[in-house]
């Protein structure tokens, strides 16, 4: 693992000791030093519009900044159609996170890419984001993340840290929708 991705490791390492997230239940469903699959739960006291456009049209009004390239989570956004890019744009600096593969809108939207130094490994994924409706206040919102491929570094040690940072945003969007 060369110095960057130790550095990267171990601040994921410690944001996830520093932040445990309460509002929902996530677990590792498997992992291996060749990839790991994640998936949590949350009720969102919002309708399924509501939940669907703060994950969409307003990400970069709830995206935490210390889970983006550039430091502002403003920067971030996220265009909900098939080939569409959830992107960070800082000027002429800019990231590409994932590509959006699939859209159903107030119910599924399919992302394909790695997410922060996941990027950097040589791996890829794809997350889920699944909306149900519980009644005409509450959504039920599953967020799926399976992660693969060769690195010659273990992914099964980043499936915690992962895990906790999704689950950061997803109650970060959870307190802006609501």
């Amino acid at each position: 693992m060369n110095r960057i991705h130790q550095f990267l490791f171990a601040n994921a390492l410690l944001l996830t000791a520093t932040f445990t997230p309460i509002e929902s239940q996530a677990e590792v469903i498997d992992s291996s030093a060749q990839g790991f699959t994640l998936e949590f739960k949350q009720t969102v006291n919002a309708s399924i519009t509501d939940v669907y456009n703060g994950l969409t049209d307003d990400i970069g009004q709830w995206w935490l900044d210390d889970h983006t390239w550039f430091g502002e989570g403003k920067n971030m956004n996220l265009d909900a159609v098939a080939g569409g890019c959830f992107c960070e744009i800082f000027g002429d600096s800019q990231v590409q996170h994932m590509q959006v593969a699939m859209v159903t809108p107030n119910q599924f939207i399919r992302l394909l890419g790695g997410l922060g130094p996941l990027q950097g490994e040589g791996v890829t994924g794809v997350m889920e984001w699944r909306l149900t409706q519980i009644d005409d206040a509450s959504t039920e919102l599953t967020v799926f993340y399976r992660v693969g491929g060769y690195t010659p570094n273990d992914l099964s040690q980043w499936a915690p840290a992962v895990e906790n940072v999704l689950q950061q945003q997803m109650s970060a969007m959870k307190t802006f929708v609501e």
